[in-house]
């Protein structure tokens, strides 16, 4: 069978367009490798916010209630992200971020152990989403408070390419500026 050469060239581009087309989406990351995730930073701060209001709960982990790594653990299970149950432990395992972007968290020293004992998220222009014993229930705080000025100890995220636990800390007069 005889093909007419003016087809023969619009087949030969289109097997080459659509070969080019295949191999550029094996090329592009996929969204959860991307380093904005602004989806998941967004979907996290939806359901801090949603949870405002909502009662301390120690052990909490649900909407019925929440203590402050119940908070975060929940917000990030909303957006499809696992993270560790306790403060101490999300601390750990969370990439230290001298500037945090919202969505992240940042830890505080509360209490006279010297370790790190509350957590919150941060919801950007210098507000936190935290779960507060001392009021009893979920509350958007500003972080120029210098309660929360002098217990800063860092900010951490999940967000991003690496995984895992990363060594070095910030030191107790150290943090996150954003």
């Amino acid at each position: 069978m005889h093909v007419p050469p003016h087809v023969r060239r619009v087949y030969c581009l289109f097997l080459l367009l659509a070969g080019l087309s295949w191999l550029g989406g094996c090329a592009t990351p996929p969204t959860s490798m991307r380093g904005d995730h602004a989806v998941a930073r967004q979907r996290i701060l939806n359901a801090a916010e949603r949870l405002i209001g909502t009662p301390y709960v120690l052990g909490g982990e649900s909407p019925g209630g929440v203590d402050c790594s119940g908070l975060v653990q929940y917000a990030y299970w909303q957006a499809g992200i696992r993270v560790p149950r306790t403060t101490t432990e999300q601390f750990q395992a969370g990439r230290p971020q001298r500037r945090v972007l919202p969505g992240d968290l940042l830890f505080f020293r509360t209490s006279n152990a010297g370790t790190v004992s509350h957590v919150g998220i941060y919801a950007g222009k210098g507000q936190m989403i935290h779960a507060s014993s001392g009021t009893g229930q979920v509350r958007k705080v500003d972080l120029s408070q210098l309660y929360w000025r002098q217990r800063l100890v860092g900010g951490a995220t999940y967000l991003g390419a690496a995984t895992g636990p990363v060594a070095g800390r910030w030191s107790a007069n150290e943090g996150p500026s954003g």
